[in-house]
């Protein structure tokens, strides 16, 4: 029988991960923003606003900080705003 915290890690991991990717799925939206084929960039801006407020509560937790909820969501402040950026 796999524990309570082993499975909470393992679940927490695979939506650490599946956060990166979302975030990552903005990069081809960035190069098209750099070349000419600007989009709306409220949502990206909203996104990286949220991510930062996840990256602060994941940061001031105790007794741990919570990393599987910062590292993602700090890919997704530094994406969401140079989305936001090159969109403009």
């Amino acid at each position: 029988m796999i524990s309570k915290a082993k499975f909470n890690t393992f679940v927490g991991s695979i939506g650490a991960a599946m956060g990166i990717f979302v975030f990552v799925a903005y990069i081809p939206q960035i190069i098209a923003n750099m070349q000419g084929a600007k989009a709306q960039p409220w949502q990206p801006l909203f996104a990286a606003a949220s991510c930062l407020i996840w990256v602060l509560y994941g940061w001031s937790k105790e007794p741990r900080k919570d990393w599987i909820l910062i590292i993602p969501n700090a890919v997704g402040v530094i994406l969401g705003f140079l989305t936001f950026l090159t969109s403009l």
